[in-house]
């Protein structure tokens, strides 16, 4: 390794742990403020309280780490173009590439090093973790509800209370919305004074509710009939999802707890069953359509192999119809889950691959960003550093959506940042290479400082 590396390597190193660190906590605090009842609650023991918050560093880190080769990088090379160690260099024939090289190798092996991490590391401490929350909702059910707000307990069910005691599980003026599914646009709302949360085991909670009012549309297709039925007492059993499985040892893995392998085997999977369930849709369909096409196209009822008058084999075929036409929107709901599973897996894994590769894509547009803007000092460093991972992170959070409810390729949603920033940081490398800028960066005329004039 020549000296100008080591010079560059060394000048690099701090502002990475400076940015790898500030980035950190600031996406801690989010943590620190999801689970600041686990603080507040005495019931929890401060050691698992601990290694919750260690836990949470586990993602944390897949995320601060390309932010903190951002900034590092920005603020290395500004610092040497700040000082005229860029231009010294130049002028002794060292180019703008050979500089690069050592931060561009250093992007490439942290790359490579957080695919390991993600493969290996982070599923582990994302499934320890979950198995940790799940046995604190077990042990203190209203951990997760907030007051004064709506909460999903999952996707039937979502809880309003104004109190709560996390000790004994009382809840004071609770409103439950009980919907029949996600596309239920008149669900049941049960208002009651008070009610209680108590874990059952098997990954289910059961609440009781006093004193209140049960409100509900019975025919979905008539809004105009309308009940209300006052109960002393009501009981839900509420399941805690396919994610939380019988609690401690035995909780399922989700797609963020899964390895490589295990995601591709369980996308494959998926995606087996969400063709088993468009071949059972196509022939549900056939068999629905084929008597009605034999009458329209003959008129005659005896066409369609059936005995009997006219008149009730009508409507027999209409009920027969109907029935299958249930059994058709059915199967396409399963079929449409299958396929946004298959979506969520195939999301993860690229994702386990895109974030890292945004390591060396900040290098390569953090170089010649650094040298464009050598002269606005380290807070211009860090204001890029994250106006760049905003755009990423936009990019990313929705392509991730969108993949998820399959309207976009999962490959293209998670590396469609990647495909963006990293031409766009060659060009401008390049660009910067044949000394033309395309960004000029000059504080506003208001900013700067007042020239003095010499006596």
């Amino acid at each position: 390794m020549s000296l100008i590396d080591r010079h560059i390597l060394r000048t690099f190193a701090p502002p990475f742990f400076f940015g790898l660190s500030v980035t950190t906590f600031i996406l801690m605090i989010d943590v620190l403020q999801k689970y600041v009842d686990l603080f507040l609650d005495k019931g929890i023991r401060l050691a698992i309280v601990a290694e919750v918050l260690l836990l949470s560093l586990g993602h944390i880190f897949a995320l601060t780490v390309p932010m903190g080769i951002l900034i590092g990088v920005l603020m290395a090379v500004g610092h040497m173009a700040a000082d005229n160690e860029v231009t010294a260099l130049k002028a002794n024939g060292v180019s703008l590439y050979r500089i690069a090289a050592p931060l561009i190798l250093v992007g490439l092996l942290t790359g490579i090093l957080m695919v390991g991490y993600n493969h290996w590391v982070l599923p582990r401490t994302n499934y320890r973790l979950t198995q940790l929350l799940v046995d604190i909702h077990h042990r203190r059910p209203t951990f997760a509800i907030r007051e004064n707000a709506f909460v999903s307990i999952d996707e039937q069910y979502t809880i309003f209370v104004r109190h709560k005691d996390s000790r004994s599980g009382r809840l004071e003026d609770v409103i439950l919305v009980k919907r029949e599914g996600r596309g239920d646009t008149h669900p049941d709302v049960i208002v009651a004074k008070w009610g209680r949360l108590v874990g059952k085991g098997q990954g289910r909670l059961q609440l009781d509710l006093y004193s209140g009012e049960y409100h509900s549309l019975p025919d979905r297709r008539n809004p105009v009939v309308y009940h209300r039925t006052a109960f002393d007492r009501q009981t839900f059993s509420i399941s805690l999802g396919d994610d939380y499985g019988l609690g401690g040892g035995d909780v399922r893995k989700n797609d963020r707890s899964m390895d490589l392998h295990e995601l591709k085997v369980a996308q494959r999977e998926e995606w087996d069953l969400y063709e088993k369930a468009i071949d059972e849709s196509r022939s549900l369909l056939r068999e629905a359509l084929n008597p009605l096409l034999v009458i329209l196209d003959s008129g005659d009822v005896e066409a369609a192999r059936m005995g009997g008058t006219a008149v009730s084999e009508r409507r027999r075929l209409a009920g027969e119809f109907d029935r299958r036409g249930r059994a058709l929107a059915v199967k396409g709901q399963v079929a449409r889950s299958h396929h946004n599973r298959s979506g969520r897996y195939a999301v993860e894994y690229h994702k386990k691959f895109a974030i890292p590769g945004a390591c060396l894509v900040f290098v390569l547009l953090g170089v010649p960003l650094a040298v464009t803007t050598s002269r606005g000092g380290r807070g211009v460093s860090v204001g890029l550093s994250l106006a760049a991972y905003v755009i990423y992170y936009l990019f990313l959070s929705g392509g991730e959506k969108l993949a998820d409810r399959g309207f976009l390729s999962p490959w293209l949603a998670m590396w469609a940042a990647n495909l963006l920033l990293g031409p766009l940081g060659i060009y401008y490398l390049y660009q910067s290479v044949q000394e033309t800028h395309i960004i000029h960066f000059q504080l506003p005329s208001w900013l700067r400082r007042p020239k003095t004039e010499s006596p």
